[in-house]
């Protein structure tokens, strides 16, 4: 099989994109703008989540994307992992706008390089270890088109063996595209039964239930705040300063690990035993759940395992698991609450723990939130398999792609 280097420059042109004005950016609208923090690490777009703008200003028509759309990432997150020349394809199912801090790809040579085989160059070692090299920029690096140009891939000669060696890492992108929309639905199913139960009252038996007419509430259904509901953690940094506080086993949850998904799986820190026991109370148990309170107010995720989390999450403990996946749907609608807040004028929202225990919410009676959680929890486990799944796959996916990037392996 014969291969051959060459740089980016020779196949292809890098458009920047378009420098969109905050003042437009929403919750909510017909173009989502995509930017950095919408990437993979690993390459690719992340589903539909929190970390999602929308873009309701006027712009030029030029700067819409189009399904296959191959996007470069030009620019560092401040306070997340390094997506510094990461990728995507722009998919079929929503309307994007890609900003200044992203690089569309244009005048592919397609007859030089397969478009899903220059993908996976793109998210290869070989290609992000040169642009990392090129970057500038004191608090956050960034490149330009014309460093990228000089970067280089190695590229079999033949289109047709660089379609045999794509097809082997997208069978596995495939498989985790199927597992992200099916965890979808399947939290879209527990999100519509809350709302069903307790926002609509059309709970099982709900016909035969005496309502209060004063609180509106059935019968045996109380208002409540949060902390006398459950224990609010807030969580702490152990001290930097002590180097064997970090690097262990116990995860150690930032906000930015909690986008995406329901579970939290992997953290960019993790802590040592010692560092985790330097604050023991400060440790939650699995289905835990926690809600960022400073910064990016609103984004709701569940411990997978025993963690812990940094200052700027509130986080609830339960004293039994049936009432977690029930206040796991009612945190899900805190974000505007918590935002206004948490405002007080500032810039940053800050929610602190004092404010968040005294959050309202509707307590059921326990027979009820105990059938919920039996109707439910299957839902919820079935979630955390496939998130595991889908860790299992990008590990073996990541394992072969440089392998047959390098010719390790032959196709």
């Amino acid at each position: 099989m014969s291969w051959e280097e060459i740089k980016i420059g020779s196949i292809c042109k890098v458009k920047h994109g378009y420098a969109f004005k905050s003042t437009f950016f929403s919750d909510n609208g017909e173009y989502i703008l995509l930017s950095p923090g919408n990437f993979f690490e690993a390459g690719g777009l992340k589903s539909k989540g929190d970390k999602e703008k929308y873009y309701v200003g006027e712009f030029p028509s030029d700067y819409i994307l189009n399904e296959s759309d191959l996007l470069l990432v030009m620019t560092d997150l401040i306070q997340n992992a390094p997506l510094l020349g990461g990728c995507a394809i722009v998919p079929t199912d929503n309307k994007f706008l890609h900003n200044q801090r992203l690089g569309k790809i244009t005048n592919l040579d397609e007859n030089k390089i397969d478009k899903k085989y220059f993908y996976y160059c793109l998210n290869e070692e070989y290609y992000r270890g040169q642009i990392r090299g090129t970057a500038t920029g004191a608090t956050v690096r960034h490149t330009a088109p014309e460093r990228i140009y000089n970067a280089k891939i190695n590229i079999p000669k033949s289109l047709e063996t660089q379609k045999c060696i794509a097809n082997i890492p997208s069978n596995y992108d495939d498989l985790i595209e199927n597992n992200l929309k099916r965890i979808k639905l399947l939290e879209e199913m527990a999100q519509n039964i809350y709302k069903e139960w307790f926002v609509n009252f059309r709970f099982p038996n709900y016909e035969h239930t005496e309502f209060d007419e004063e609180s509106g509430l059935p019968v045996g259904w109380e208002k409540k705040t949060i902390g006398t509901f459950a224990d609010v953690i807030t969580g702490k940094t152990p001290s930097t300063v002590n180097s064997n506080f970090f690097g262990g086993n116990v995860p150690f949850v930032k906000t930015p690990d909690m986008h995406n998904a329901p579970y939290v799986l992997n953290t960019s820190i993790s802590l040592s035993n010692e560092g985790a026991e330097s604050q023991n109370n400060k440790f939650l148990p699995k289905n835990s759940v926690m809600v960022s309170c400073i910064g990016t107010a609103g984004v709701v995720a569940l411990a997978s395992t025993n963690c812990q989390t940094n200052q700027q999450i509130n986080s609830v403990k339960f004293d039994e698991d049936y009432k977690s996946f029930y206040f796991y749907g009612f945190a899900r609608g805190l974000r505007t609450l918590l935002e206004g807040l948490g405002s007080n004028g500032a810039t940053m929202v800050n929610v602190n723990k004092s404010k968040f225990e005294k959050i309202e919410l509707i307590i059921p009676d326990n027979e009820v939130l105990k059938k919920h959680y039996g109707l439910v929890k299957v839902i919820f486990d079935q979630i955390l398999i496939l998130q595991e799944q889908n860790e299992k796959l990008k590990e073996a996916r990541d394992i072969l792609l440089p392998r047959l990037m390098n010719r390790t392996i032959e196709v």
